[in-house]
């Protein structure tokens, strides 16, 4: 019988803990945490799905006492769009108010994005995908006390909460996107997992979807919504007793109705354990969202340029 791996555990207790950090934040240095998320993407199905990420961050934050500024940026029109963006980053990593940055991925594909990445300040980056901070994920990261990218260090402590072990088990990772499968891949490999990772290119996919241990799917291109290189794990693809997570969804802008990687229902007659797509790994994204922008906020209020030299 499948054991449903649920996020809303770590999502309660990231909601106590940022409380009551946004509390001594504001007793200790007078800041409180504010979150700028900028909004650049100006495809409908992508559009509708980051307003409704972002429309959930955004409650998170609130809840616990913080603050959010979205940026509509896709507004602009394309042949600005980039210049735009980087003058606001600038600007918004002067602001002493703001004291964490998300840019919402994936971007559209005429912007720049490691130019923008570039210009991001390490110390407000609360997705971790500034250069340095891919520097320390790579050097070898600390899942407890580092700013990393929020969906894979929200895996990994499903994983921990629910004791998966992944150290020696062959895990696949379908998508080498920058915001999950690629760092995830990375995080993996260093706690010792044999990790292949797919995308559209790749040959004999169903074989390496079948043979793992665990399966992570980052896609986020369902049949209904697209027919360029569509994704869809069914339980005829994975072996009996695999893990599978599923982490990719889009939003039908009009229908609203939302679309994901995985068919859970016919994947939990299969699997070991599994995200269901509602209450899964989502939650745990949310839950590091918190933990990330409390991290960067203390790391402006002191002027500290690692979250490991933090003392909370």
């Amino acid at each position: 019988m499948v054991v449903w791996i649920r996020g809303d555990g770590l999502h309660k207790e990231a909601r106590r803990w940022a409380a009551e950090h946004v509390r001594r934040l504001e007793e200790r240095y007078g800041i409180t945490p504010k979150l700028a998320v900028l909004l650049l993407n100006d495809d409908p199905v992508e559009l509708e799905t980051q307003k409704r990420y972002v429309s959930l961050k955004a409650k998170d934050v609130r809840e616990v006492g913080g603050e959010v500024e979205v940026y509509e940026l896709y507004r602009e029109p394309p042949e600005i769009r980039e210049a735009a963006v980087l003058r606001l980053i600038e600007r918004l990593n002067n602001a002493d108010d703001v004291t964490g940055i998300i840019i919402q991925k994936p971007l559209p594909p005429y912007i720049n994005e490691a130019k923008l990445f570039e210009r991001l300040s390490p110390m407000k980056d609360v997705d971790g995908l500034t250069p340095e901070n891919k520097k320390r994920l790579v050097a070898g990261f600390d899942l407890d006390r580092d700013v990393l990218p929020c969906t894979p260090a929200g895996i990994l402590e499903l994983f921990r909460q629910y004791g998966v072990e992944v150290r020696g088990a062959d895990v696949t990772v379908v998508g080498k996107g920058t915001l999950v499968g690629f760092p995830l891949a990375v995080m993996l490999m260093q706690i010792d997992a044999t990790v292949t990772v797919l995308h559209a290119l790749s040959k004999d996919r169903l074989y390496y979807v079948r043979n793992a241990d665990v399966v992570i799917s980052a896609v986020g291109r369902p049949p209904e919504l697209y027919s360029d290189n569509p994704w869809r794990l069914t339980g005829d693809m994975v072996k009996e007793g695999a893990v599978v997570v599923g982490v990719g969804g889009k939003v039908d802008p009009a229908t609203k109705k939302w679309y994901f990687d995985v068919d859970d229902n016919s994947v939990a007659q299969r699997a070991s354990y599994l995200t269901p797509n509602i209450g899964g790994v989502g939650l745990a994204t949310r839950a590091r969202i918190l933990k990330n922008l409390i991290l960067t906020t203390y790391m402006v209020a002191t002027q500290t340029t690692s979250p490991r030299l933090l003392t909370l």
